[in-house]
């Protein structure tokens, strides 16, 4: 009688393929999926069924482009049931690594493996004493917000949608992976909803942390890392939270930020019965920045832009704008 095949896992031949490498490091899992029936003879269903929560028809979507792979958790299962060093995906080395046994070329010499480990990722803000060339021209220093700009639109009703878009700088000395963000609502219709925006050259995961039902602490991955030096655009749009009697947002600083730009279009609103914005800075004293401030109407409702410049960590802009009608 015919003994089962064993689990499907990543041949060493596949592993140490460039293009196999390629298409790990970005998230192309059509690529991965059809390198795998390509050189070890993989079906679907063998590349799915060891992955729990992966569907032999959801391989076939992604191998047509109908969808992708983009929840970290997904990621990382398919990892570990497929056998793929954590590096291959810039993830830290996965708990069975350092439990795989060893291949030994010669007597008393170990091969080294091909894939070198990641370092971990120090918080966003924070510099490494990693021995890592800076970038050229400068010193090392923090990762920036070149430019952070939110987009606020808010339904009549009061439902809203958030789109934050960060271009990021890299001026510290070590790879950038994680953006940690937090967002909150003081009316919501459950948890927050929150996903990635395309970005031109990485692949953005979100990553929830913590859920309440009135916020959402949560990271952006970004693959590849932005590496010293470089820069890159991150977003993400988040929907679910409402405004009901109190209009403002309230936006803290986290990193050095050259240009922060708050647009928000408030529909059915013909009336505004008040406009502010101040600015916080960090040794806690306020200003106000009704000179960044600027409204119009359109057919639609009012649309409202706030600027400020050269903002530092410890600071807070809020925007304030009461209209003549506020749905209960």
């Amino acid at each position: 009688m015919a003994q089962p095949a064993p689990p499907y896992t990543a041949s060493p031949e596949l592993l140490a393929r460039d293009e196999f490498r390629a298409a790990c490091e970005t998230l192309d899992f059509q690529t991965i999926f059809r390198l795998m029936r390509k050189y070890d003879g993989a079906s679907q269903d063998r590349v799915s069924s060891p992955v729990p929560g992966l569907t032999q028809s959801r391989v076939s979507r992604v191998m047509s482009g109908e969808t992708r792979i983009t929840s970290l958790d997904l990621v990382q299962r398919i990892a570990d049931a497929l056998r793929i060093p954590g590096a291959y995906f810039r993830l830290a080395p996965r708990p069975w690594e350092s439990m795989e046994p060893v291949t030994v070329a010669e007597p008393a010499s170990v091969a080294t493996p091909t894939s070198p480990v990641i370092p971990s990722q120090p918080a966003a803000g924070t510099t490494s004493t990693a021995s890592v060339t800076p970038p050229a021209g400068g010193t090392v220093g923090d990762v920036e917000d070149r430019s952070l700009t939110i987009d606020i639109e808010v339904a009549d009703d009061g439902w809203a949608t958030l789109t934050y878009r960060h271009e990021l700088y890299n001026a510290t000395a070590t790879p950038f992976t994680r953006l940690n963000r937090e967002l909150w609502f003081e009316t919501t219709n459950g948890p927050l909803q929150i996903e990635a925006l395309p970005s031109p050259d990485r692949n953005i995961i979100v990553q929830r942390i913590h859920d309440t039902k009135l916020s959402a602490r949560f990271a952006c991955q970004i693959f590849p890392a932005i590496q010293p030096g470089e820069s890159a655009i991150v977003g993400y749009r988040s929907t679910g939270g409402r405004f009901v009697y109190d209009h403002y947002w309230r936006q803290s600083i986290v990193r050095p930020t050259g240009t922060l730009t708050i647009r928000l279009r408030h529909q059915g609103v013909t009336v505004l019965t008040r406009c502010t914005a101040t600015e916080d800075r960090p040794d806690g004293s306020e200003i106000s920045a009704t000179d960044g401030l600027s409204f119009s109407r359109d057919e639609t409702g009012v649309v409202i832009e706030l600027t400020r410049r050269n903002l530092r960590p410890n600071q807070f802009v809020t925007l304030r704008w009461d209209t003549a009608h506020a749905t209960p």
